[in-house]
């Protein structure tokens, strides 16, 4: 599920000394994939660097838009305090069904809540949550700006933004594509996050680009 498949022998380094899967992260990427779950997840690299991000900041509530398979979930409630929560917003209930199967396999269940349909249908009934700690966002690409929305309003000062995808494979800067919905979605999301006046933001060169941003 990463979408790092083939990395260079310097990443391939990075990998196996910082950032391996263990036992219960590769089974769930084996089982996602024999049950048809798309092959769509964050890689191990950013899974690390969102549990250093929980730990870093004190993280206790954290909002996901976007569930998957729960790679990224897993990384994130792991290093979530036992008093913690992970609320997650997944579009399919098979997606959601797997993820919750997964997280009960390792223990997480307590920590977690997913939330299934369309994100911009849940999103306003989680007002009485907010302030959340951490929002990360890896969605359908159209949507970012409203999701990016959603994140401000949610947040306090301190809150770590996050979208996954921002370099798109190079689309964002494809000539070609820049009439693709997603592309323009990412464009504006981008736009934003970079001249927002509540927002410090930048660009983390993971595989395809993480975008990141404190809340003022």
């Amino acid at each position: 599920m990463s979408k790092l498949n083939k990395p260079d022998p310097y990443q391939q380094f990075l990998r196996d000394l910082f950032h391996s899967d263990d036992d219960d992260l590769s089974r769930l990427q084996k089982e996602a994939d024999s049950e048809g779950i798309p092959n769509m997840s964050i890689g191990p690299e950013q899974g690390k660097f969102l549990q250093l991000l929980v730990q870093l900041t004190g993280a206790k509530k954290v909002l996901e838009i976007g569930v998957l398979g729960g790679y990224s979930g897993t990384w994130i409630a792991r290093a979530l305090p036992e008093d913690g929560k992970l609320i997650g917003l997944e579009l399919e209930q098979k997606h959601a069904d797997f993820a919750r199967k997964q997280w009960q396999r390792m223990g997480l269940s307590n920590k977690i809540e997913v939330r299934v349909g369309p994100a911009l249908d849940s999103l306003p009934s989680l007002a009485e949550e907010a302030p959340f700690d951490i929002v990360f966002i890896d969605a359908d690409k159209g949507n970012y700006p409203e999701y990016l929305d959603y994140a401000l309003s949610y947040s306090r000062p301190g809150t770590v933004i996050l979208g996954d995808n921002v370099e798109m494979w190079g689309s964002l800067v494809d000539p070609e594509k820049q009439d693709w919905d997603w592309v323009q979605g990412m464009r504006s999301f981008a736009s934003t996050l970079s001249t927002h006046e509540r927002l410090t933001s930048t660009v983390v060169p993971y595989p395809d680009g993480l975008a990141m941003a404190v809340v003022k």
